[in-house]
């Protein structure tokens, strides 16, 4: 089935994304907005976005012509009416989002894909009693969407296969990048990653060992600067001549000694470096290694040249 209209509950910093990522793709956008404020405010916030990202706007398109894609209404009913898709994104209440399914369950069309924009409670949380719970997934962001493509896609046990397989070719149709996150665990997986990194770096900090303006530089100067252009793995599979296999085999004590450090016993285990290895060699050949560590290089100089470029906005 072809996605024509979406809905969106909520007009709040993820819902006006949502609406510039759908819009911006083509798709008419009803947006479900209770509070009065957010309705009045909410053309104007969609309008200064849209000409901020104005070179993601799809060849001959104005910001006009996306803002005339979306509609703004004050209930449930007239929003999801003809909805394809309807994308909750609501306060993050496991209550409200119990209750704005249940509300799905009656007044959404019987094909209509309902998606939760959710960033830590499963599908199972809060539809798991519904009729329509096999047309119920997780579609959730890096903030803001309509900037970061990346999209966590998150199926219940109960999601049917083929709401998953359409929702996921429907993110890549909106220029999204879909991940899709093999069963249900609270908090997924971007924010499970990025906690684990805000919880050590927050450790840290308690203990003394660094100041927080440090911090900051080791990721917007170091890792930061690698990984605009390599996920994490890929970084390692170039940090040695014979790859990730080589590297994890010399230096994968540290790893290890971390795991054990926080109880988690060995997380490096012989599988996931045939994991890991079989992975990297899939996207390149080790004798094309040079290659690409070229192609890092020249990115990051590339890229220290825009942020010298860019500038800060910090007074001090």
């Amino acid at each position: 089935m072809t996605v024509r209209k979406i809905a969106i509950l909520g007009s709040g910093v993820i819902g006006a994304s949502w609406a510039i990522v759908y819009a911006r793709s083509g798709c008419d956008v009803a947006i479900y907005e209770r509070s009065e404020a957010f309705r009045d405010s909410a053309m104007q916030r969609l309008e200064s976005s849209l000409a901020s990202s104005a070179s993601l706007l799809r060849d001959g398109e104005t910001v006009q012509d996306v803002l005339a894609r979306i509609t703004l209404h004050d209930t449930l009913e007239a929003a999801v009416a003809g909805a394809d898709f309807v994308h909750e994104c609501i306060v993050e209440n496991l209550d409200s989002k119990r209750q704005i399914f249940a509300a799905l369950n009656d007044a959404a069309e019987p094909e209509a894909i309902l998606a939760s924009t959710t960033s830590s409670f499963p599908v199972s949380h809060f539809a798991s009693d519904l009729a329509c719970r096999d047309r119920c997934i997780i579609v959730h962001p890096a903030t803001p969407p309509h900037l970061l493509p990346v999209t966590e896609i998150c199926p219940a046990p109960f999601t049917s296969a083929e709401v998953s397989e359409r929702t996921t070719a429907f993110m890549r149709e909106c220029g999204q990048i879909p991940v899709r996150i093999k069963k249900e665990v609270e908090g997924f997986v971007l924010n499970r990653m990025q906690a684990a990194l805000l919880v050590e770096m927050l450790t840290l900090l308690r203990e003394d060992l660094i100041d927080a303006r440090d911090i900051d530089a080791i990721i917007s100067e170091g890792f930061g600067l690698r990984w605009a252009f390599l996920g994490p793995f890929e970084g390692v599979d170039l940090n040695a001549p014979g790859g990730i296999r080589q590297y994890l085999e010399r230096y994968g004590f540290l790893a290890r000694d971390r795991g054990r450090e926080y109880g988690l016993g060995d997380v490096l285990p012989p599988e996931t470096i045939d994991t890991l290895d079989d992975y990297a060699r899939s996207r390149i050949p080790l004798e094309a290694l040079p290659e690409k560590v070229a192609w890092r290089d020249e990115s990051i100089l590339a890229l220290r040249a825009l942020k010298a470029e860019r500038g800060s906005v910090d007074r001090a």
